[in-house]
């Protein structure tokens, strides 16, 4: 079985969409392993429009003339059968789902697709990895990224309150004592259990890092202690034992979407996977909305999603051979879910501690621009280990402001 999604890019009116439920039958199917059989292609607003006289086009029941014909053209042509579509109105795309009789013709079916009239691109539909490796909070004396990048000496000046992370992961133990405050939504763009959805292991430790609540008495100190949270789950654990993890084209691009539309301040990846030309679209339209984004550095030296995309954050583990913003990625304390705290190794984690200083920047100074915020990191780090500092950022925006009592106290 090899599914194919086709995006028809166009601006709808709200009225022909109104009321209308968006299907996909690939929702909460993704453990299957259905990536090796997708392809995603963009469809242009002109065609689009041509083929649906801009009307609905459900799963099932009758379909606009010449859109019925263009899927009797595909199930003709290439053996394909729609079995799901979707809407991306950040970057206005429709996504459509094909199955396919032949895997072994997957590639033939996209060079094909790409010379068809209308067709913007054709791509397969890819897997990204999360990147973690095997106060009076109690555990603060523990966590040592907190004080290696003086989080806690900036925390008199700001906690990031007033800026909204979403976090693109797994989902999260939002009843977590050291998250229940600063959660303000979740949402599911991979199936609907919602019970998997707290139990898992990875988003809960990236969330904590950025935003655990400080001074209740318990557990550990995230970055930015008074930013709030948005769990958006598009990625899921193959094993929560092993605590990896693994995501899609299209639940990425979902959660990216949603993002967008909810404005967020700042978007946390702590994930890396090859590039990919939707998301990429979807990427540099946050970034033209000025949300930061961050990433996770990967191993390898070559091209990755999203760190390649320029204006995003891309941050390395120590020891990394890279000129990239670091922060600490080994035994990393954090959240777990169910009230447990763990250790934790791997860049997702080097990168919710610069999400999390970005957000005790952006809470300074909102208008700072993702250009200038990556600026201010690479002028405020270690010019030996390209280690990110909090306090010397935080210092230098109040420098800016040319505030009265400042004081360079940063070591």
């Amino acid at each position: 079985m090899l599914c194919i999604a086709t995006s028809g890019c166009i601006s709808i009116p709200a009225s022909s969409t109104a009321g209308k439920p968006v299907t996909d039958q690939t929702f909460g199917r993704y453990q299957e392993n259905l990536e090796s059989e997708l392809i995603l292609i963009t469809m242009t607003p002109e065609r689009h429009a041509e083929l649906t006289e801009l009307k609905a086009v459900p799963m099932t029941g009758e379909l606009p003339p010449r859109y019925s014909d263009f899927l009797d053209l595909m199930e003709s042509s290439y053996g394909l059968k729609r079995v799901a579509n979707w809407p991306l109105p950040a970057i206005d795309i429709f996504c459509i789902v094909f199955e396919i009789n032949d895997p072994e013709k997957r590639a033939a079916v996209v060079a094909s697709l790409r010379q068809e009239p209308g067709v913007e691109t054709a791509q397969i539909v890819q897997t990204f990895d999360v990147q973690q490796q095997d106060s009076n909070d109690s555990y603060l004396s523990l966590q040592h990224g907190v004080h290696s990048i003086q989080a806690v000496s900036s925390h008199q000046w700001s906690r990031g309150k007033g800026v909204r992370v979403a976090v693109i992961d797994t989902g999260m133990d939002n009843t977590h004592p050291d998250l229940v405050l600063n959660s303000e939504t979740t949402q599911n763009f991979v199936d609907n259990d919602e019970i998997t959805f707290r139990s898992d292991t990875h988003g809960t430790a990236v969330g904590g890092v950025i935003a655990a609540n400080a001074g209740n008495g318990t557990g550990m100190l995230g970055i930015a202690p008074e930013a709030t949270l948005l769990a958006l789950k598009a990625c899921w654990h193959s094993d929560q034992n092993e605590g990896k993890a693994r995501c899609n084209s299209l639940t990425l691009a979902k959660a990216l979407n949603y993002s967008i539309q909810q404005k967020v301040d700042i978007i946390n990846l702590s994930l890396t996977g090859p590039p990919d030309p939707v998301l990429e679209r979807l990427v540099l339209e946050a970034l033209s909305r000025d949300i930061v984004v961050i990433g996770a550095l990967p191993a390898h030296e070559g091209k990755a999603f999203p760190v390649s995309i320029q204006g995003t954050i891309a941050v390395a583990i120590p020891g990394q051979k890279t000129q990239s913003i670091s922060a600490p990625g080994r035994r990393v304390l954090s959240t777990s879910p169910n009230a447990q705290y763990d250790f934790f190794d791997g860049s997702s984690f080097s990168t919710a501690h610069i999400t999390g200083l970005a957000a005790l920047v952006r809470s300074l100074s909102p208008s700072l621009t993702p250009t200038e915020l990556l600026t201010l990191l690479e002028l405020t780090a270690s010019p030996d280990t390209r280690a990110a500092n909090a306090c010397r950022a935080i210092e230098w925006i109040r420098q800016q402001a040319d505030t009265t009592d400042y004081n360079d106290g940063c070591s």
